[in-house]
């Protein structure tokens, strides 16, 4: 009994410290994101031959908090940096890995975090979990450290984005459909079916996709946007309405 009893307080111990080591890194990932809507938003491009990457930039008084980037060599692959003092302290990186015969494969999801300038922590949700060994991070530590600064450099000389009529929308979760491109399905509190394109949205999102039917008949506020993007399956550039984030009301 007192074997089992100790066994229960180290694995609470572990769980605690796992939580605290990175407290500060997801109160400023909140903070960030709360704010965004009032951040100044701007884009910009880099280029790293033969790679280029498209950057959205959120600065606070010309100071960049947050950077995503998408590079030309990953279509679907996507890094979100969150930044202290212009310096990489969060970055959550989502890519697809190569399925059969051409197709997409499971989506990977890494955590990297980083302290007084090093990577000290590196999460992912990879199948077999990979084994990472110091020369490992540090080679992450530098490419990401390295794109941070060039990032921030080109955001500073880069364009305002033209700000989108944001929205909300509260009803019932239905279904995410699975085509050419994920739709979020709900049923709005006036009884209509509304449908929205899953291009951008935040982590809250990504956290349903992962899951669908564990939500379902769940209600929910989510937040969107129209937007004109190019959809080469139905012909090029067409306007949607596209989701951002969602939030759960009530018992979850």
């Amino acid at each position: 009994m007192k074997t089992h009893l100790f066994l229960v307080c180290l694995t609470f111990a572990m769980h605690a410290h796992a939580q605290s080591d990175t407290a500060h890194h997801r109160a400023v990932y909140s903070q960030i994101n709360a704010q965004a809507a009032s951040l100044t938003k701007v884009t910009a491009t880099y280029k790293d031959d033969p790679t280029e990457f498209a950057l959205t930039g959120w600065l606070d008084g010309g100071e960049v908090k947050k950077i995503v980037a998408k590079n030309s060599d990953d279509g679907e692959g996507v890094e979100e940096f969150y930044l202290e003092n212009e310096k990489p302290l969060f970055v959550f990186s989502t890519y697809y890995q190569n399925g059969q015969d051409g197709k997409r494969g499971a989506k990977i999801e890494e955590r990297l975090y980083f302290k007084e300038g090093s990577l000290f922590k590196w999460l992912t949700t990879e199948k077999p979990a990979p084994v990472f060994h110091g020369e490992d991070y540090a080679a992450t530590r530098e490419r990401l450290v390295t794109n941070c600064t060039a990032f921030v450099a080109a955001l500073k000389k880069g364009k305002s984005a033209p700000k989108a009529a944001v929205k909300t929308t509260e009803g019932t979760f239905v279904r995410i459909d699975e085509g050419d491109y994920f739709h979020w399905n709900m049923k709005s509190n006036s009884g209509e079916e509304v449908s929205f394109f899953i291009l951008k949205g935040d982590a809250s999102v990504d956290k349903v996709m992962d899951k669908p039917e564990a939500y379902v008949g769940k209600k929910c506020r989510v937040t969107w946007k129209k937007s004109t993007e190019n959809i080469p399956e139905a012909g090029g550039k067409m306007e949607i309405e596209q989701i951002l984030s969602v939030e759960w009301l009530g018992k979850k």
